[in-house]
C-alpha cells in the first residue's frame, strides 16, 4: 500500500516539534563529510527546519539558523495556494548561498553534498510552479498546508509562461544556478544527479541545456577524489554505464516538445537515443539473455539428445544422438527465427514515422526507441487530425522531413496513410 495513502496529517506545531527533535544539525561543506541526506530535503516538511552553515572566511564559520516556521507563517496573498514572493526570494537566496559555498571549494565535492544542493533546488522549483489544491484545511493553515501538499498527486502545475514576471525571473535564475552546478568541473554527474537536473529543468520548462548536459554526462572528465590540485581522468563515452537512462531521455524530450523547440528536440534525440552507449545498454538489458540462451542451445540440445538415445533400442546410439540433436536444433532454430521476425517487424506502435525499405531487422530493433522519439516529435509538430496529414508545410516541417529521411526512415509513408491502402 502506498505510504501516501496511509499517512496521517498531524497538526503543524506537533510536526515541527517532531522534526526538531529528530533532525540532526546540519554540517558545513567538507571534502569528505556529507551534508544532510537527500531524503531530508526532497520533502517540504523538513527543508526549512535545517541550519545553513556558510564560510565567511578562513577559519570563520557563520551559522545562519532558518526558523522552522519561516515558511509556515500565514502570509498575505491573493492566491492562497502559493508562497509569497518574499518567501520564494528568501528560499532562492539560501540556495544561492549554499551553491556558492559548494562551488568555491578547492576540493572535489562529495556526492551527498551535490545531491543535497540539487534537492534544495528541486524543492524551490516546486514552490515556483506547483499550486497545491485549496481546501478548508489550506484556508485555515495557509502556506504550511500548501507546502505539505506539494507531493500530492492532485497538485496543479502552473505553466511557466503564466507565472508573474518576477517569478519567471526567479525561475531563470534557478535554472542557471542548477546548470552552473552540474557544469562545474569538480562535480561528477551521477545518474541520480542527472535525473534530478532533468526534473528541475522540466518543472521550469527549460530544455535548451539538455543536449549539452547529456554529452557532459557521457564525456565529462572524472575528478579524482582526494587529489589537490584536482586531477581528472578521461572516461569512455561509449561505455554502457554512460548511456542516458530511457525515462530521463523521454522526460527531456517531452519538455522540449511542450516548449515547441524543434531544434532542441532533435539535438536531444541525437545526444541520447543515437549513441553507441544507448544501443549497447539496450542490448545488455534486453538482448543479452536471449543471445546467451541461443549460444548455449547447441550444448543443451546435444546433452538432451545423448540422454534420449539411451532410452531407445531401434538404432545405433550414435545415430540416434545425431538425429535427436538435429531435430532439437531445427525446432529451436525455427521457433527462434519466427520470434525474432515477429518482434522486429511489429509496427502497431508506429504512427507517422516508419522504416524505409531495406533497413535490416536487427537495426530496426536496436533503433526502435530512436524511431519512437522521432515519431513523437513528428506527431507534435504536425496536424492532429489524421485526415489532414500530409498537408503540413514550412521550414520546420521540411527540415524535419529531410532529417527523418537521412536516418533511414519515412515520414507519412503514402501507402500506409488512412484511405491510401
Amino acid at each position: 500500500m502506498s505510504r501516501r495513502a496511509i499517512r496521517q496529517r498531524a497538526d503543524v506545531c506537533h510536526l515541527c516539534e517532531f522534526i526538531g527533535a529528530r533532525q540532526p544539525l546540519g554540517q558545513p561543506f567538507r571534502a569528505r563529510k556529507s551534508l544532510q541526506p537527500l531524503g531530508a530535503l526532497s520533502n517540504g516538511k523538513r527543508l526549512y527546519s535545517q541550519k545553513l552553515r556558510t564560510f565567511n572566511g578562513p577559519g570563520i564559520t557563520v551559522v545562519k539558523t532558518i526558523p522552522p516556521n519561516s515558511i509556515a507563517r500565514k502570509p498575505q496573498r491573493a492566491n492562497e495556494g502559493h508562497a509569497t514572493q518574499a518567501e520564494l526570494e528568501r528560499a532562492l537566496e539560501e540556495v544561492k548561498t549554499t551553491a556558492n559555498t559548494l562551488l568555491s571549494q578547492e576540493k572535489v565535492p562529495s556526492e551527498a553534498d551535490t545531491k543535497y544542493l540539487i534537492g534544495r533546488c528541486k524543492f524551490v522549483a516546486k514552490l515556483l510552479v506547483f499550486e497545491p489544491p485549496t481546501s478548508s484545511l489550506d484556508r485555515k493553515n495557509g502556506a504550511t498546508s500548501a507546502l505539505l501538499s506539494l507531493d500530492d498527486s492532485n497538485a496543479k502545475k502552473v505553466p511557466i509562461h503564466m507565472l508573474p514576471p518576477a517569478l519567471q525571473c526567479m525561475a531563470d535564475e534557478l535554472s542557471n544556478l542548477v546548470y552552473s552546478i552540474v557544469k562545474h568541473p569538480p562535480v561528477f554527474i551521477t545518474p541520480a544527479v542527472l535525473e534530478a537536473y532533468v526534473e528541475i529543468q522540466a518543472l521550469l520548462g527549460k530544455s535548451q541545456s539538455f543536449p549539452e548536459i547529456f554529452q557532459l554526462y557521457a564525456s565529462k572528465p572524472v575528478p579524482q577524489e582526494g587529489s589537490f590540485p584536482i586531477r581528472y581522468s578521461e572516461q569512455n563515452p561509449n561505455k554502457v554505464a554512460n548511456a542516458i537512462p530511457l525515462p530521463v531521455a523521454d522526460r527531456a524530450l517531452q519538455t522540449a516538445v511542450n516548449a515547441k523547440q524543434l531544434v532542441v528536440a532533435m539535438d536531444i534525440i541525437e545526444a541520447a537515443y543515437t549513441t553507441k552507449a544507448f544501443r549497447r545498454a539496450k542490448f545488455v538489458r534486453k538482448g543479452l539473455l536471449p543471445a546467451t540462451g541461443l549460444a548455449v542451445a547447441p550444448v543443451a540440445a546435444y546433452t538432451i539428445a545423448s540422454q534420449l538415445a539411451v532410452l531407445q533400442t531401434t538404432m545405433d546410439s550414435a545415430m540416434a544422438t545425431n538425429v535427436a540433436f538435429a531435430g532439437i536444433l531445427a525446432y529451436v532454430g525455427f521457433t527462434a527465427t519466427i520470434g525474432v521476425v515477429a518482434v522486429t517487424t511489429a509496427n502497431d506502435q508506429m504512427d507517422r514515422v516508419t522504416w524505409a525499405p531495406g533497413v535490416p531487422l536487427r537495426e530496426r530493433w536496436m533503433r526502435e526507441e530512436e524511431r519512437a522519439a522521432i515519431d513523437k516529435v513528428a506527431g507534435a509538430w504536425g496536424f492532429r487530425e489524421s485526415w489532414r496529414r500530409g498537408e503540413e508545410e514550412g521550414e520546420d516541417w521540411d527540415a524535419l522531413r529531410e532529417w527523418v529521411g537521412r536516418k533511414g526512415m519515412m515520414l507519412d509513408r503514402v501507402e500506409l496513410m488512412e484511405g491510401m491502402e
